[in-house]
């Protein structure tokens, strides 16, 4: 059963909705917030007017929609978000890399405070310029200057810090650029929840070991 939870107008920043190839005045454009099976695979309501909408797909994870004289957006969760909905550009992380000629990934520098990530990262990066490919830092300290200065070093804000620092390398990855991350990151359960980020092979951990050479007479 499809239960119709409630139909608004829509907000645009112009005055026209867009339907396929179709330009739609707004006023014939509205959302609709529909509580749906996950296992439902197709749908289709019509109105007084005869606005029709279908349902392409719907899953847990999200939902699309393509309509006739209406657009639509249906109910997802994600975490605490909800009423979201995945774009998917016809532009991917493959059209990025050929125009950019290089691979994005992520290359995770971790280890002990003091044991050279930074220095590491600043150097690598200089090299990687230096043959003309696209990199770019994201440091533990330097992230927490903006995205992450509300988190303290409390340990659930640390994991949070290495979480977010993650979904942003990720990003990167995915618009081609090569990110380097030098980030105190002792728990492999954060570690690896950053690399299940991303497609195999595209996450590649450094760990960095002080040595200390004690000169005896």
């Amino acid at each position: 059963m499809v239960v119709l939870k409630s139909v608004r107008p829509a907000i645009s920043c112009s005055s026209f909705g867009f339907d396929g190839d179709q330009l739609v005045p707004l006023h014939k454009v509205s959302f609709v917030n529909l509580t749906l099976p996950a296992s439902l695979l197709s749908v289709r309501l019509s109105s007084r007017n005869n606005a029709k909408l279908s349902l392409v797909q719907a899953t847990k994870e999200s939902s699309t929609a393509s309509t006739n004289d209406s657009a639509a957006v249906f109910s997802a969760t994600n975490g605490k978000a909800t009423n979201i909905v995945w774009y998917k550009s016809s532009v991917g992380k493959v059209h990025r890399q050929e125009v950019l000629q290089q691979k994005g990934c992520v290359i995770w520098i971790t280890g002990l405070s003091g044991s050279g990530k930074s220095t590491l990262a600043c150097a690598l990066c200089q090299a990687l310029y230096s043959r003309g490919k696209l990199a770019y830092i994201l440091d533990g300290d330097n992230v927490r200057h903006g995205l992450n200065r509300d988190l303290s070093f409390k340990a659930e804000d640390r994991a949070e810090n290495i979480r977010r620092i993650g979904e942003v390398a990720k990003l990167f990855a995915d618009a081609g650029i090569i990110c380097i991350a030098s980030v105190l990151s002792p728990y492999r359960k954060d570690r690896d929840a950053c690399r299940s980020l991303l497609p195999e092979g595209d996450f590649i951990e450094v760990l960095l070991v002080l040595m200390i050479r004690m000169n005896h007479p």
